[in-house]
């Protein structure tokens, strides 16, 4: 039976582990985490995955899986460990090479090594360098290495680990075959055999163009909101067009892929990427304009009530609907941004994040939704978790409600539906008809009667 060492048991590690195990191979977990690899072992997820539990405890009865702080021989090798980046938006491939560090020490003639780790195009060729330099074994003849990057949607892992085309990049042909052969154990899709360099790309090229995709609609909604227009409106209009398919705008983009990846691109071609900059800068500014939204709005509230004092509620602080990851979480940011304010009151509820980690990460801020929004008077709505969609609107009716994922666009059931009001109607802010008309004339040299006679 061959043996499968799996280096970080993480969001895509630990369902790659599992999967490998329930295919019949006999596989050992890694992590540094000694909590995290206790947990496992005693059949508790570090994760919230369907179906991840269930699994783990048919893999960890029948002996076929287990998890492990130290590494120790296999047959194949697979890092699937963090891949962040600095400060200066350039890739931190330290957790990579600390686990090829580990590697080196039980490396032997035939063994197979496997990049999952999103990297900067070149990262595989220096990896397999630094493996060959420290076992003085010969790449492509004692050992083998590939980049095979996964391509998941959380909350989905399972299903798309195993049915979604893989993309492999080895560092020769030999390699490519090796890896192609371990895959085929539970990958149902389609094996598109390539280069390193090439699966290097692919992958950061996937994600950037999904990220400029999610700024273009970023910029509707910031053009929709000056002029008070709604912008899933004219998303959702748009979209009757036969060739157009935007996504709906948030509160920005996170996680670990989208936010991370397209920087991969512009450290590597700093002159090709002025378009995945832009795109970056866009997204990663969305927090701060909706942060500004929300303080204009609370001071509004503020005026209007004659009040000095404002609760506000924030909903959701994952970086995605119905999961439980706040990498990279622009609802996170901006939650703690509004914490830190002195002029208003935070209450933050996601039903996805743990009690006790939500205390850790913002204090004494945290509710349950019956609670706070009893106690809110103005509701800001980040992530589109289930839970918030049943929401009975009479309960928030006389609330105001700021919506920056979506949650409360009805759409159009039927094209003569003219008389469809979106909810909140208007989006953020009033349509300032006369004040949009006056510029228009102004710029066209044309004045109103009421204006020239003033």
């Amino acid at each position: 039976m061959k043996k499968v060492c799996v280096a970080g048991l993480g969001y895509i590690g630990l369902p790659t582990a599992i999967l490998a195990a329930q295919s019949g191979l006999s596989v050992v977990g890694v992590d540094v985490d000694a909590k995290r690899v206790k947990n496992i072992n005693a059949m508790i997820s570090p994760i919230e995955e369907p179906e991840v539990e269930k699994r783990l405890g048919i893999v960890i009865t029948n002996g076929s899986f287990k998890a492990q702080t130290h590494y120790e021989t296999a047959d194949y090798y697979i890092i699937a460990v963090p891949t962040p980046f600095t400060e200066d938006k350039r890739a931190d491939l330290s957790y990579v090479f600390d686990s090829a560090r580990s590697i080196v020490a039980v490396l032997k003639k035939g063994d197979t090594v496997i990049l999952e780790s999103t990297v900067p195009v070149g990262t595989t060729k220096l990896l397999t360098e630094f493996l060959s330099r420290e076992t003085q074994l010969k790449s492509g003849t004692d050992f083998f290495v590939a980049h095979c990057p996964e391509r998941v949607l959380p909350g989905n892992t399972f299903h798309e680990l195993q049915v979604n085309d893989r993309v492999i990049g080895g560092i020769d042909r030999g390699s490519t075959r090796h890896v192609a052969t371990f895959y085929k154990n539970f990958v149902s899709g389609d094996l598109y055999l390539t280069t390193a360099e090439a699966a290097e790309m692919t992958k950061l090229v996937e994600n950037s163009y999904r990220d400029i995709t999610i700024a273009i609609s970023h910029q509707v909604a910031s053009m929709a909101y000056e002029v008070g227009l709604d912008p899933y409106e004219i998303i959702e209009l748009a979209n009757k067009h036969p060739r157009v398919k935007m996504l709906k705008p948030t509160c920005g983009v996170g996680g670990h892929c989208l936010a991370v990846d397209p920087w991969f691109l512009i450290e590597t071609f700093p002159k090709q990427t002025a378009l995945l900059k832009a795109a970056r800068e866009i997204n990663d500014n969305k927090p701060f304009e909706v942060i500004s939204r929300i303080e204009k709005k609370v001071q509004e509230w503020k005026d209007s009530h004659e009040k000095d004092s404002c609760t506000v509620l924030v909903l959701g602080l994952t970086y995605k609907a119905n999961v439980d990851d706040i990498r990279e979480s622009p609802a996170m940011t901006i939650a703690k941004e509004l914490v830190g304010k002195k002029n208003f009151d935070v209450l933050v509820c996601d039903p996805h994040v743990s009690s006790s980690r939500l205390e850790s990460l913002l204090a004494n801020c945290k509710t349950t939704l019956v609670e706070g929004i009893a106690k809110a008077d103005l509701i800001v709505c980040l992530v589109a978790h289930d839970e918030f969609k049943i929401i009975d609107k009479k309960v928030i009716a006389h609330k105001k409600v700021l919506d920056f994922c979506g949650i409360f666009h009805l759409g159009r059931k039927h094209s003569c539906d003219q008389e469809q009001f979106f909810w909140p109607a208007s989006g953020i802010d009033s349509f300032e008809q006369d004040t949009i008309a006056s510029y228009k004339l102004h710029e066209f040299g044309l004045i109103k009667e009421r204006e020239k006679s003033e």
